[in-house]
């Protein structure tokens, strides 16, 4: 963030900071009616809060029912230089360079956001458990998306949240897994850049198979099974990183294997139907598939919507079956109720212009188990 930008808003920051809480205008102008079905649902991922979002126009055209912002909605450790260890001054300043977006205070006025975060817009790079500002942090985002203050996600560890949308028969569950707030340590990598090269692979972490290491944490597992127990006909399990694609040795569930399948195993000791995961972080766009759970697992990954990877998309993935896209990009998921035989969800990836690049459709009466 450029030196001037940040002495313009003492003042503003001084005002905020004393009152505890943001401007009005921070608020959501619109929030989520869980009471009727939905059918569109767009998401995205990785927006420079120092650069343009035309993008948030092309999301609106689409009319979405909801968005997901799935992670780095700001980046508050690092503004294109070195990274650094942000204050609350820094990152509400940060949170409020996004409010001022145009395009994004369009959008937000009639769209509800649902959010979680990953490592950048949680405050430190690659960052977990250990991370000293995470209360701090936490305060500062739920307060930038309006979560209210008696709500039970401001009073538990994390900010993992569940809503269901609509009435028996066209239930949607939107899951939002939080991997930052309880993330062990990764197990660094030693090999080096040409053996890795060789390997394409780009990342510099070891999948650990230390059985003490999580991803989640024993607090929202208990919570997760509780979600996955709840009757939906369609649940979307979000998650700031990868689930299925986990062969580049970066920020993903690859590098927590047992943490990986104790997942899968999860949606079938739940009996949870319909599950569908997605996902960001990556800079790309693609949509992987696994049979390692109780049936197969679409993980839809959208990232990337101010800059971009391509070299990240070239790096290993066996499960990928569609993409990859590695343009500016925002995914969307329709869902088809009239179908007889059950609903149908197509997932698509567009560009930053709104236009289409590859698409997947899933016939939900195969995600159920037996």
């Amino acid at each position: 963030m450029e030196p001037d930008f940040m002495s313009t808003r003492r003042g503003f920051l001084a005002t905020t900071l004393a009152a505890g809480f943001f401007q009005p205008a921070f608020a959501p102008r619109v929030n989520a009616d869980t009471t009727t079905p939905i059918s569109r649902i767009t998401f995205g991922s990785c927006a420079k809060q120092w650069e343009p979002q035309p993008i948030w126009s092309s999301i609106g055209r689409r009319d979405p029912d909801v968005f997901l912002f799935l992670g780095d909605a700001i980046y508050g450790d690092w503004h294109g230089e070195e990274v650094f260890s942000p204050t609350r001054e820094s990152l509400i300043a940060d949170w409020e360079r996004l409010a001022a977006i145009p395009e994004f205070a369009a959008f937000r006025e009639r769209t509800p956001i649902l959010a979680t975060w990953d490592n950048h817009d949680y405050g430190k790079h690659d960052g977990g458990a250990e991370f000293d500002l995470k209360d701090v942090s936490k305060e500062v985002f739920l307060d930038f998306f309006g979560e209210p203050a008696a709500s039970v996600r401001r009073k538990r560890t994390g900010i993992y949240d569940a809503k269901v949308f609509g009435q028996e028969g066209q239930r949607v569950q939107i899951i939002l897994l939080d991997t930052r707030t309880f993330k062990s340590p990764y197990l660094i990598d030693e090999r080096d850049k040409e053996m890795k090269a060789a390997l394409n692979i780009r990342g510099q972490y070891l999948p650990s198979t230390d059985p003490d290491a999580t991803l989640l944490g024993q607090e929202q597992w208990d919570w997760l099974e509780g979600e996955l127990s709840k009757p939906a006909e369609i649940r979307f399990i979000c998650s700031s990183t990868q689930i299925v694609a986990d062969q580049k040795a970066m920020e993903e569930w690859g590098n927590f294997p047992l943490e990986r399948q104790r997942l899968f195993n999860l949606i079938e000791t739940t009996n949870a139907n319909g599950v569908i995961l997605l996902s960001g972080n990556v800079h790309y766009s693609e949509i992987s598939g696994t049979g390692e759970g109780p049936y197969v697992l679409t993980d839809f990954t959208s990232s990337g919507m101010t800059h971009s990877e391509p070299a990240y998309a070239e790096l290993n993935n066996t499960k990928r079956i569609q993409g990859p896209f590695t343009g500016f990009n925002f995914g969307e998921v329709s869902i088809s109720w009239s179908d007889p035989i059950g609903p149908v969800v197509t997932l698509t990836c567009y560009d930053a212009a709104g236009r289409q690049q590859f698409e997947h459709v899933i016939q939900t009466s195969e995600l159920r188990l037996g």
